[in-house]
């Protein structure tokens, strides 16, 4: 088994001066994860980049992080291809214009020690979403066994940001899907959050923990909700099977 408890992934394609604020909020992420015992590989997936965006990432400021190229140009299979390729345990996504809260890979990486001790198989979410610039809003997750949480929701929207902290186990057990935006189907963590809950994985929360999203005039979400792209059809969603979601620990 790796000795490496994390591998955060940095995902870039077309940002430069923007990730200021994003490394400098994954530095501060990963320095607490170490000072509170845990050891962490960073890396920036550069896929299908500018060559103004590897310019800024190779800049000696960012020596520490591992970079490598990818040429997969979807969110899915960049990260199909490069889990596998990780030393950590555990794997956290970050977007290149995005931000962690300071404490969200501490306190998420001691909540999933707790659970790999307890025996449990969970996937952690930070408590809130805050997205900010084009658009401002304030989500609130709500944990798998909350009392609110119910699987039929699922037909109606995505319970789960793909900016979460997963055991590698889960990403090579549950490989991400590819987006067809042209034929209306995208929405890849949507699809990971339904098919990792019916192969027994918990949703959890990571209390007062925040993640960043900045929403753009033009993204992967604006681009999916722009063409009423859809969930792709699944078994497990069926009206006879989609209860068995709520219930963690039994594999469909």
């Amino acid at each position: 088994m790796s000795e490496t408890d994390l591998s955060l992934v940095l995902t870039a394609h077309n940002e430069t001066l923007v990730c200021g604020p994003t490394m400098e909020s994954a530095d501060l992420a990963v320095a607490a994860a170490r000072e509170a015992g845990f050891t962490v590989q960073t890396v920036v997936a550069l896929d299908k980049a500018t060559e103004a965006t590897k310019e800024w990432f190779h800049q000696p400021d960012f020596d520490h992080w591992e970079r490598w190229e990818m040429g997969e140009g979807d969110l899915g299979r960049v990260r199909n291809a490069i889990v596998p390729r990780l030393s950590g345990r555990n794997v956290a996504f970050l977007d290149a214009d995005d931000l962690f809260s300071e404490n969200w890979l501490s306190r998420g990486l001691q909540l999933m020690a707790a659970a790999e001790e307890r025996g449990e198989r969970v996937i952690a979410h930070p408590e809130v979403i805050i997205t900010f610039d084009g658009a401002v809003g304030l989500h609130q997750n709500v944990a798998q066994d909350d009392p609110l949480f119910t699987p039929h929701f699922l037909y109606m929207r995505n319970a789960y940001d793909s900016l979460c902290l997963t055991p590698r186990e889960g990403h090579l057990q549950v490989p991400y899907v590819h987006r067809d935006i042209p034929n209306g189907l995208s929405w890849q963590d949507w699809q990971f959050g339904v098919q990792t809950m019916a192969r027994g994985w918990k949703h959890v929360l990571v209390p007062d923990t925040i993640i960043f999203k900045r929403r753009r005039d033009f993204s992967l979400m604006v681009e999916s909700a722009g063409r009423k792209s859809l969930l792709r059809s699944l078994p497990e969603m069926a009206i006879d099977r989609i209860r068995d979601l709520a219930r963690p620990g039994s594999d469909q």
